[in-house]
């Protein structure tokens, strides 16, 4: 059964069941209470004729007239047909022997019907009873007619309540059926459909919550799908990556282990294998650096750039001189606020992604700066640049612009991606400026602390 079945029935049965109850209840009251002001009539018309007739036998006795029972039976029945005409029908009787009307006098009527009242006269008459009869056919007709009045409503109100119940039913349980309807379509898939729900009440807010959870659970859906995704592409790339190292070394290795070569093919043989163990040693490096970037917090404090320049030229210079270039480094802040070892590696890193782009005699520049209130560290070369994909793509894993120069300076294209988890661990904003034949220039912005 459905939700708005129940609701139905279950406020259809309590409607009519309360308002049968009600007006039985009411009905009763009104019946009870005509019986109350029928008796109160009644009582008071016959004391007022049992009144009547005490002082009619006095005013008789006065005169010095005998009470017999046939002048009694005459006093009575003048009463009685005068109240006959009202409905009234009137008794005497003489210690308990009937003396008013006779046998053949009396009017057949049903006794369910008639309301009766006993009386003795006061003293010295106390003997005689007056007995008060009063046909209340009509209040019992009354009655009927209400309760053939109360079922004909119950017949027309019952279908009416059924339908008006229905129509509000149906509108007021709309929104569980968007609800419905939108929490079908996301579990079949489909994430992106909310409940377009205009209301203030208590819908509308479950509406609204819903909405807000159903945006959270498409982001977190569409994070998973991206983090496999990357997950995935960072397998097949360094699938990718030690499948060439890995075959040539074994190539090599079983070149080492044929008798017949000379000493220059075994030289030869040994640098391309520790060159490739390097650049393989190199590789678990910087994944190892990622995986701990992710789940280490970073404790902060203020770095002094003269000292981070000095160590990131003490790693650098020499590569940077060996292979044709210069290193320029200028600063005009004192310092910046951050993990000094993790900006250092990102110095380092940016360097030696510059190093194999720039040709020979060109200046590496790195800089520090102040600008719109953050301490900025920028890297500086004048390569060839790279297109708008390349931008795009410059720091996902592995990612390498130019494979086979980057290859050959044993870059797995992890440096950026790198630097891109320094800069998310520092909350800092890193920004890649590049254009083909005009260089690249990336840039760190972080928290000055001047």
């Amino acid at each position: 059964m459905r939700f708005w079945h129940k609701i139905l029935l279950a406020v259809l049965v309590l409607f009519i069941a309360a308002l049968d109850v009600s007006v039985v209840m009411v009905m009763k009251k009104s019946w009870q209470l005509n019986m109350a002001s029928e008796s109160k009539r009644a009582a008071s018309e016959q004391l007022l004729i049992t009144n009547n007739i005490y002082e009619n036998l006095d005013s008789i006795r006065a005169r010095g007239v005998s009470l017999t029972p046939a002048l009694l039976v005459s006093v009575a029945k003048s009463y009685g047909e005068h109240y006959r005409k009202q409905g009234i029908e009137l008794e005497l009787r003489d210690d308990g022997l009937l003396l008013y009307p006779g046998e053949k006098e009396q009017h057949a009527a049903q006794e369910e019907h008639i309301m009766t009242l006993a009386m003795p006269l006061p003293a010295p008459y106390q003997h005689l009873e007056l007995v008060y009869k009063r046909d209340i056919s009509g209040l019992y007709a009354q009655q009927e007619e209400l309760n053939r009045f109360f079922v004909m409503i119950n017949w027309i109100v019952g279908p009416l309540l059924v339908g008006l119940l229905y129509l509000l039913i149906r509108h007021l349980t709309k929104p569980l059926k968007l609800l419905s309807e939108t929490t079908k379509t996301i579990a079949e898939g489909d994430y992106s459909n909310r409940v377009e729900l205009n209301s203030r009440d208590e819908f509308g807010e479950l509406a609204v919550n819903f909405n807000r959870m159903a945006s959270v659970i498409e982001q977190r859906i569409t994070d998973l799908a991206g983090m496999a995704e990357d997950k995935q592409r960072m397998v097949d790339n360094l699938a990718h990556e030690l499948r060439t190292p890995l075959t040539s070394m074994q190539g090599f290795a079983e070149l080492l282990t044929t008798a017949n070569i000379d000493q220059e093919d075994q030289v030869k043989a040994g640098h391309y294998i520790l060159s490739e163990t390097v650049r393989l040693k190199n590789l678990a490096f910087k994944l190892l650096d990622l995986s701990v970037l992710r789940h280490q917090p970073l404790m902060l404090a203020e770095v002094d750039v003269a000292s981070l320049f000095d160590t990131v030229a003490q790693t650098e210079q020499q590569r940077v001189t060996d292979n044709g270039l210069l290193l320029e480094l200028n600063s005009s802040i004192p310092a910046v606020w951050g993990d000094a070892d993790l900006l250092a590696a990102l110095l380092v890193n940016l360097i030696e992604n510059a190093i194999p782009v720039s040709r020979p005699g060109h200046t590496i520049r790195v800089l520090a700066y102040q600008q719109d209130g953050a301490g900025v560290l920028e890297v500086q070369d004048s390569g060839s640049g790279l297109t708008e994909e390349q931008s795009r793509r410059a720091f996902e894993p592995f990612y390498r612009a130019d494979p086979s120069r980057s290859r050959s300076y044993g870059h797995a294209g992890l440096g950026l991606s790198l630097c891109r988890q320094i800069a998310e661990a520092h909350q800092a904003r890193i920004e890649l400026l590049s254009a083909p034949g005009e260089g690249t220039s990336i840039r760190l912005f972080l928290s000055s602390t001047v």
